[in-house]
């Protein structure tokens, strides 16, 4: 966000692109023509729920090692938090990954951020949307506040 680099963001952006890999999805989807989802809104509230075979790439076609698939999602998730100073370092990444400890692995999914369930209901008819969320990108709320800029320019300038 400040334009510099920081090993907080090559951790964000490592823990963007684990959940890409893991999961076949894209970081942004599009679930209308205004609203964006953020991979990681929509994979939390599945890791919460522990449905990691609902988070699983469709190509692998069930062929996974479900245990390293949790460890993934779970680290991936944790790389991607929210407030910069909760994520991992990379050496605590790598030691998660490798799976070398079993009480920092245990650690991590009883940690607060994935006990929560997460309110991110989707179908193809409905969306939901908390309308103050920031994991959400709505155009359409940028648009219509810097419509209501101009217009109170111009109510000011008349």
């Amino acid at each position: 966000m400040l334009g510099k680099a920081s090993e907080s963001c090559d951790v964000y952006s490592f823990g963007i692109l684990l959940l890409e890999l893991a999961t076949g999805k894209r970081p942004l989807e599009k679930m209308s023509p205004t609203v964006k989802r953020t991979i990681t809104d929509w994979a939390l509230p599945l890791a919460c729920e522990r449905k990691f075979s609902e988070l699983a790439d469709p190509e692998l076609n069930g062929k996974y090692d479900e245990e390293e698939l949790r460890r993934v999602v779970f680290v991936s998730l944790v790389c991607a938090h929210t407030q910069p100073e909760r994520r991992p370092t990379m050496l605590d990444v790598v030691e998660l990954l490798k799976g070398e400890s079993k009480e920092k692995l245990s650690k991590l999914e009883n940690d607060e951020m994935f006990k929560a369930p997460q309110a991110a209901d989707f179908d193809d008819k409905e969306i939901s949307i908390a309308e103050n969320s920031s994991d959400f990108i709505s155009e359409e709320k940028d648009m219509n506040r810097e419509v209501k800029e101009i217009v109170q320019e111009n109510t000011h300038n008349s």
